[in-house]
C-alpha cells in the first residue's frame, strides 16, 4: 500500500486524461461571479426587450402564379382550343418569365401606378410608424418632375376633423393652409391633397416622405424575390419583404397585374398590326369603290340609261366565271403588293408581319409564323436586356435572313399570280373585242360594272379578315394565371423573438465569461493549485484558505473552522514527509506579503495540538513579525544568542498560546544577518534543539530577496515554499524549481495560501517586509523592485 508521503511526492505530476476543460473550475468561477452574470444577462435581456418592442417588424408577402411553359407542358386550359381556331400564340418558358418579372421596367410601371415614392407616417409614443391603406388623404403630383427631387423630402401635415389641414414645407420653410382637394405649389412641384373619404376620427399629424421614382424602383426591385420551387414545375413564387403587410400585398398584386397586362399586350401585337393594315386598305378600297359607283351614276344620268340590253346581259353572264377568277387573282396581287411595300419599309423592320392576309402557300405561311415568333421573342428579351446583347444580335441576323426569305417567297408567289392574271386577261381579251362591237354606252357600262365588282370583292374580303382578327384578339389570354394571390405571413420574419432572446441570453453569459477569460489571460499571478502544478513538478502539500479575521492564531484547541482543518491536513502531510528523526521544517517564500509568518505560527500551533513539543524560530532577522504578533519580548533572541550576549535558556520563550509551544525570537536586528547564519555555532544550536524538541519550525526571510533561507536549508529536513493566491507572480514559481535543480535547497514542497472559493483573489495577510536592500541577490532575480511594498490588510 502506498504511503501518503509517496502520494505527496507524486503531487504535481500531470496525469493522463487531466488535459482539457476543467468543468469544476468553470463552475467555481461562475458561482463566484454569479452577480456579474446575473447583471449582464438582465441588462442584455432588457436591451433585447426594448429592441423587440421598438424595432419595426418585417413581414414576408408571397404569391404564386402558373406560367405556360412549352418545355414543361403547363396548360392553362383553353390554350390548345385557341390555337386550333387559329388564335395568336407565342412560346414561353419559366426562366424567361422570371427575368421579365424581375425587370426594372415592370417595377417602374408598378411604382408609378401606385406612387410608391410617397410614404405616409404617423407619430407614436416613441417612433414614427408607416401607414398605407387607412389614411384619409393622398398627395399627388400634377405631374411629378423626377429631376426636381434629388433626396427624400419631408412634409408635416396636421389634419383636422373637418378636413382642413396645415402642411409645413421644410424646403420653403413655409406653412400651407387648405382643405382636402386643394392644389398647392410646393418646393418640389404642384401637388393635390386628394380626399380618400376615409373617416377622420380625431386630429392627426402625418409625416409625408417624397422621393424620386428611380430610388423607389431600386428599393423595391432589391426587395423582390422571384424563384421557382423546382426545375420540374412551371410555377413562380413571388415574394417581397415589407414592414407594412397591406402595402406589400398591394405591391405584389399590382406587379402581377402589370405583368399580365404587358403579357397580353405582347400577344396582341400581331392582331393589332394586322387590324391596322386592314383598316388602311379598307379606307383606300372604299374610296376607290365610291369613285366607281359615282362614275356609274354620272354615266347613267348623262345617257338616260336605266337597263342593259339582253345582249349585254348574255355577254356578262358568259364572262362571269372569268371575271370572278380575275377578280380573285387581282385581290391576291393587291395583297402581295401591299405586303411587299410593308416589307420594304424600314420602319416596319421591328414589327410583326400581318399573318391572316397571306396567300395560302404552306412555305410562305411557315416563314411568316417563324418571323413573327422570333420578332416577339426579341421584343420580350429587350425588356430585360439591351440591343448589344449577343443573343439579341443573333436574333437580328436571323430576322434579316427570314425577311429575305419572305421577300423571295413573296416574289415567287407574285410571279404565279401575275401569270394567272395574264392568262385570264387573254381570255377576257376575246370577250372585249366582242363587247366593242356593242354600242358605246353599253360597253362603258360593262367596264364600270367590272371595276365595281372587283372593288366590292376586295372590300368584302378585307372586312371579313378584320372581323376574324378582332375575334381572335378578344379570345387571347395571357400565358400565366394567378394560383395564390399575395398574402402576408402572420408572423414577422424579422426580428425573430426567440432568436433575439436566445442571443441576448448567450451574450449576457458571454460578456462576463469573456471578461473573466481576458482577465485570466492577462493575470500573471498564481490563482489556483493548477497554476502551480502546470509550471512545476514540486509537490503541493496544502492549501490554506483566506482568513477574514484579525487573529494571528487561528489554530486552537477545539477549533473546527475550515482553515484550522486545513492546517491539520498540512500537519498530517508533513508528518508523512518527515521520516525517522527528521523534525525541522523551514518556511520561505519568493517575496514579502505572502503570509509566511502567519502560516509558520499556525503550523507550529497545529503541531503542538498533536501533543508534541514544538519550537518556532523567528529567523527573519531583517523584518521579524512573530514576536510582535504573539506579544513576546524581542530584546533577546537569536541575534544575541549567536553573539553570545544571551544564553539559550534565556531566549526560549513560551508562546503564550499553549504550554508545549515555544518561540525563539529574532532579537535585535543585526547589521550582518547572513554572517550570523554562517557561524559554526549554528550547527550546535540546531543539535541542541533537536535533542529537546519534537518539531522545529523555522520562519525565515523570502528566498527570492535574500539568501538566508538557502543558508538555513542545510539544517532543515523539509523546505516549504509559500505562495499566495492572487499575489505571487507565476514566474516566481521558477525560484523553487531552480533551487531544487541546482541542489541549493532540497526537499522543497509548496503551500498555496489565502485561497478564496471561486478564484477570487483577496489579500488576507499583512506581513509586508519592505526590505530596503539595494540589490536582491544575483541568484534571485525574480522580484521586480517596488512591487513588494503593496499594502494588504491583515488576516
Amino acid at each position: 500500500m502506498s504511503t501518503i508521503s509517496e502520494q505527496i511526492a507524486t503531487t504535481g505530476t500531470p496525469q493522463a486524461g487531466e488535459e482539457g476543460i476543467d468543468i469544476r473550475k468553470i463552475i467555481g468561477l461562475v458561482r463566484f461571479h454569479w452577480k456579474w452574470f446575473a447583471i449582464s444577462v438582465a441588462v442584455c435581456l432588457i436591451v433585447a426587450f426594448l429592441y423587440l418592442r421598438y424595432s419595426t417588424p418585417v413581414y414576408k408577402i408571397n404569391a404564386t402564379i402558373l406560367v405556360k411553359d412549352e418545355k414543361k407542358g403547363a396548360d392553362l386550359g383553353n390554350a390548345d382550343i385557341l390555337q386550333g381556331l387559329g388564335g395568336l400564340g407565342m412560346k414561353s418558358n419559366v426562366d424567361n418569365e422570371m427575368e421579365i418579372f424581375k425587370s426594372r421596367t415592370l417595377m417602374e410601371r408598378t411604382v408609378r401606378d401606385m406612387e410608391l415614392n410617397v410614404s405616409y407616417w404617423t407619430k407614436g409614443r416613441v417612433k414614427l410608424t408607416e401607414t398605407f391603406a387607412r389614411i384619409p388623404f393622398r398627395l399627388n403630383y400634377v405631374p411629378l418632375n423626377d429631376d426636381s427631387i434629388h433626396a427624400t423630402v419631408t412634409y408635416k401635415l396636421n389634419l383636422q376633423k373637418n378636413g382642413t389641414f396645415t402642411l409645413h414645407d421644410e424646403q420653403l420653410n413655409h406653412d400651407f393652409n387648405g382643405k382636402l382637394g386643394d392644389t398647392l405649389k410646393l418646393g418640389t412641384g404642384r401637388v393635390v391633397i386628394e380626399d380618400t373619404y376615409y373617416p377622420i376620427s380625431e386630429p392627426q399629424e402625418y409625416t409625408i416622405r417624397v422621393g424620386n421614382y428611380a430610388g423607389a424602383v431600386t428599393k423595391y426591385a432589391g426587395l423582390l424575390t422571384v424563384a421557382t420551387p423546382s426545375k420540374q414545375t412551371s410555377t413562380m413564387n413571388i415574394s417581397i419583404n415589407e414592414t407594412v403587410p397591406e402595402k406589400g400585398e398591394a405591391i405584389i398584386n399590382k406587379l402581377i397585374e402589370v405583368y399580365l397586362r404587358a403579357n397580353l399586350d405582347d400577344r396582341n401585337r400581331i392582331a393589332d398590326s394586322t387590324m391596322s393594315f386592314i383598316d388602311e386598305r379598307l379606307a383606300l378600297v372604299g374610296q376607290e369603290l365610291t369613285g366607281i359607283e359615282k362614275n356609274i351614276q354620272d354615266f347613267k344620268q348623262s345617257n338616260d340609261i336605266t337597263d342593259i340590253s339582253a345582249q349585254s346581259k348574255e355577254l356578262i353572264k358568259n364572262t362571269s366565271d372569268y371575271m370572278k377568277q380575275l377578280t380573285d387573282q387581282q385581290v391576291q396581287l393587291s395583297v402581295i403588293e401591299s405586303l411587299e411595300k410593308y416589307l420594304q419599309d424600314q420602319g416596319n423592320s421591328s414589327r410583326v408581319v400581318p399573318a391572316s392576309l397571306i396567300v395560302q402557300d404552306p412555305t410562305f405561311t411557315s416563314l411568316i409564323e417563324r418571323y413573327n415568333s422570333l420578332q416577339l421573342e426579341r421584343s420580350r428579351m429587350l425588356m430585360s436586356t439591351t440591343e448589344e446583347n449577343p443573343l439579341v444580335k443573333t436574333m437580328d441576323q436571323q430576322l434579316n435572313t427570314l425577311r429575305g426569305d419572305i421577300r423571295s417567297s413573296l416574289s415567287s408567289v407574285k410571279r404565279g399570280v401575275l401569270a394567272g392574271i395574264n392568262q385570264l386577261q387573254s381570255y377576257t381579251g376575246n370577250l372585249d373585242s366582242r363587247i366593242k362591237q356593242l354600242p358605246r354606252q353599253e360597253r362603258i357600262s360593262i367596264d364600270f360594272a367590272r371595276q365595281q365588282a372587283i372593288k366590292q370583292e376586295l372590300f368584302l374580303y378585307l372586312l371579313k379578315k378584320r372581323e376574324e382578327t378582332a375575334i381572335t384578339k378578344s379570345s387571347t389570354i395571357a400565358n400565366a394565371r394567378i394560383v395564390d394571390a399575395a398574402k402576408a405571413q402572420p408572423n414577422p420574419i424579422s426580428p425573430k423573438k426567440s432568436l433575439i432572446a436566445l442571443s441576448a441570453l448567450l451574450l449576457g453569459l458571454l460578456i462576463p465569461s469573456a471578461a473573466i477569460y481576458i482577465k485570466d489571460l492577462m493575470n500573471n499571478k498564481v490563482g489556483s493549485k493548477e497554476d502551480i502544478t502546470s509550471r512545476t513538478q514540486l509537490p503541493v502539500i496544502g492549501e490554506i484558505s483566506h482568513s477574514s479575521g484579525n487573529e494571528q492564531v487561528v489554530v486552537k484547541s477545539g477549533s473546527k473552522s475550515q482553515i484550522a482543518e486545513q492546517f491539520r491536513a498540512l500537519r498530517t502531510n508533513l508528518q508523512f514527509m518527515l521520516t525517522g528523526d527528521q523534525k525541522t521544517i523551514l518556511l520561505t517564500s519568493s517575496m514579502s506579503g505572502e503570509g509566511k509568518s502567519f502560516v509558520a505560527v499556525n503550523l507550529a500551533c497545529s503541531l503542538g495540538l498533536s501533543g508534541k513539543k514544538v519550537v518556532l524560530l523567528e529567523l527573519d532577522l531583517r523584518k521579524p513579525k512573530i514576536s510582535k504578533a504573539l506579544g513576546l519580548n524581542n530584546s533577546k533572541g537569536f541575534s544575541t544568542l549567536m553573539t553570545r550576549q544571551s544564553q539559550l535558556n534565556e531566549v526560549i520563550l513560551n508562546s503564550g498560546v499553549m504550554d508545549n509551544l515555544f518561540v525563539i525570537p529574532s532579537g535585535p536586528v543585526p547589521p550582518n544577518p547572513a554572517e550570523l547564519l554562517l557561524m559554526p555555532e549554528l550547527s550546535e544550536f540546531f543539535a541542541v534543539l533537536r535533542q529537546n524538541f519534537d518539531y522545529i519550525v523555522i520562519d525565515t526571510a523570502p528566498v527570492g530577496l535574500v539568501t538566508d533561507a538557502q543558508l538555513l536549508s542545510a539544517h532543515s529536513d523539509v523546505n516549504i515554499f509559500l505562495t499566495r493566491q492572487g499575489y505571487t507572480f507565476k514566474r516566481q514559481l521558477e525560484i523553487p524549481k531552480e533551487l531544487q535543480a541546482s541542489q541549493k535547497m532540497k526537499r522543497i514542497c509548496i503551500v498555496l495560501n489565502d485561497v478564496q472559493a471561486g478564484g477570487g483573489y483577496g489579500y488576507g495577510y499583512g506581513y509586508g517586509y519592505g526590505y530596503g536592500y539595494g540589490g536582491y541577490g544575483a541568484d534571485s532575480g525574480y522580484f521586480e523592485e517596488g512591487k513588494q511594498k503593496k499594502t494588504h490588510k491583515k488576516g
